[in-house]
């Protein structure tokens, strides 16, 4: 009896072990198959993941042709023209192996790109920021304005209204240098961008983030030459200081 007892414990011990193993398993595959270019997991030497509130977007794992990316919610307007790129790209370990590239090309006097983002998440105006990865080939001479618009969710029903909804913008003037920069802002420093809404940058789970929006001005300045890449666009909640960039 004894020996058929220690037999039936052995039996369950391995039945645990194997159902352990088949749940870890699992866990691992979902954990894998993250939706695609919102998953800091790959990026484990990154030290200051854990400031990361929401990946936006890193620009991996989309298909070769170029309808992948509209079908992920990008889109762009005027003069701006989106692809993706696999060259313009370092050896940082914050570092993409596709980055998005905006060239311009046309006849209007306006243009910019950007994402349906559609998250609802917590950010604090008073400490949060927003961050990406932006590189301006040294051919476009100078400088370049940049207007980034936040579009929000006031009244909760999932769709934009610009009169219930607010807009929020900040413009950077970022220098054409031929190398990656890193742009950390403050979400306290975005201005209210109409009359619509309650005059609050008040993201929530509640009410959340409808699109971040990307606007080239100084259009004046822009020739077909010019173009701009863009990589790891983020919120945080706090700065990134430039020596955890490596």
């Amino acid at each position: 009896m004894k020996l058929g007892s220690n037999n039936r414990a052995a039996r369950t011990l391995l039945a645990l072990l194997l159902t352990v193993v088949i749940i870890f398993l699992i866990e691992k595959k979902l954990l894998v198959s993250e939706l695609r270019g919102e998953t800091v997991s790959r990026y484990d030497k990154i030290k200051w993941t854990s400031k990361i509130l929401l990946l936006v977007e890193d620009f991996e794992g989309f298909k070769t042709d170029s309808a992948s990316i509209i079908q992920q919610g990008f889109f762009s307007y005027g003069n701006a023209k989106i692809a993706l790129d696999t060259v313009q790209v370092d050896d940082k370990s914050i570092a993409s192996k596709t980055s998005l590239k905006i060239e311009w090309s046309g006849t209007e006097n306006y243009g910019g790109w950007g994402k349906g983002v559609g998250k609802n998440i917590d950010l604090t105006t008073s400490t949060d920021y927003l961050n990406f990865r932006i590189y301006v080939p040294k051919i476009n001479g100078g400088t370049g304005n940049i207007k980034i618009v936040l579009e929000e969710d006031d009244n909760n029903d999932g769709v934009l209204q610009k009169e219930s909804d607010d807009s929020w913008f900040y413009r950077i003037n970022i220098e054409a240098k031929d190398e990656w920069q890193f742009i950390s802002i403050p979400l306290k420093e975005f201005a209210d961008n109409n009359s619509g809404g309650d005059s609050l940058l008040n993201v929530s789970r509640k009410g959340g983030l409808h699109t971040i929006i990307f606007s080239f001005e100084e259009v004046e300045k822009y020739t077909n030459k010019h173009t701009w890449y863009f990589d790891f666009i983020c919120f945080t909640n706090e700065k990134v200081i430039s020596s955890e960039i490596e």
